[in-house]
């Protein structure tokens, strides 16, 4: 898998309600333009993302099927007549997308890319192009996002941050999968771990970090910080009757389908005399 390797630390500004949920929706791995491509799926997550009023979004790559690492490879010797033509071919496919996303616009919180993408040659791929359209930053491959979140009604604040990564591979077990989720924890700081790639899909908490605080008479208080990793789905079909499939060739198992969501509601609480913003994080998959 080649990707285009870039690392980028981003922050968003997010106005909240104490005690109101929000929603945070990874979404990626669509294979817009494949011939295996889910469309009913994808269908109904963009009635269900409409539908959330009070959601953020963030994309994990793979947004249309075309190029591979080795496709674009093949480029090379093309001529230039050719290329232009394929060009304008994932632009259109891209523009499509782009105008099914547009309700994400001022609610995306950046996109990041994956290893399907083409290359315009002027330092910009199909994924710059996506971000562009829909008013968010693209984030490279992996990235570092924090979430500014500020009450409506007072000066707190707190800051919830998310690692995400396109993806690498985790082996054919669920285990597998989330063992490369969990590998990335050790060296990062994040509240939320993610990645795509695999077309796994699900989402679990990892083990809490204690956290030691100062009491309002100088005492210990102990409390415990939740953090959460997910493998965020898949929109492209692996087995369909009478189709081509390279899964079917590896004898692999069909694709987790669909997306995966957390529901994050920023609760007051008092500690060691003074207030704060705790969040409770709940997974859905």
């Amino acid at each position: 898998m080649k990707t285009c390797g870039q690392f980028y630390g981003h922050f968003v500004d997010l106005e909240i309600e104490e005690n109101k949920p929000f929603t945070l929706i990874p979404f990626g791995d669509v294979h817009r333009d494949s011939d295996m491509f889910a469309d009913g799926h994808w269908r109904d997550f963009l009635a269900y993302a409409k539908s959330k009023k009070n959601a953020i979004f963030l994309g994990m790559g793979d947004y249309t099927d075309g190029m591979s690492t080795s496709e674009r490879m093949v480029l090379g010797p093309l001529h230039d007549t050719t290329k232009n033509t394929l060009k304008d071919v994932y632009k259109g496919v891209t523009r499509t997308l782009a105008n099914e996303l547009q309700f994400m616009r001022g609610r995306c919180i950046g996109l990041l890319g994956g290893n399907h993408y083409l290359d315009l040659g002027d330092g910009n791929t199909t994924d710059h192009l996506l971000a562009a359209a829909l008013g968010t930053k693209f984030l490279g491959v992996s990235a570092i996002v924090g979430i500014s979140l500020k009450s409506k009604r007072t000066h707190h604040s707190h800051l919830l941050t998310i690692f995400a990564h396109h993806g690498r591979g985790g082996g054919a077990t669920i285990g597998g999968q989330f063992k490369s989720v969990q590998d990335m924890v050790p060296w990062t700081e994040a509240d939320i771990y993610l990645m795509g790639h695999t077309h796994g899909k699900g989402c679990l908490p990892l083990f809490p970090r204690l956290q030691l605080k100062r009491g309002a008479k100088k005492e210990p208080v102990i409390r415990e910080r939740a953090i959460w990793g997910g493998r965020t789905g898949s929109f492209l079909k692996a087995y369909e009757s009478g189709k081509v499939s390279y899964n079917v060739d590896a004898g692999r198992a069909p694709a987790s389908l669909g997306w995966i969501e957390f529901e994050i509601t920023p609760v007051r609480v008092r500690v060691g005399g003074e207030d704060h913003i705790e969040l409770r994080i709940r997974g859905t998959a």
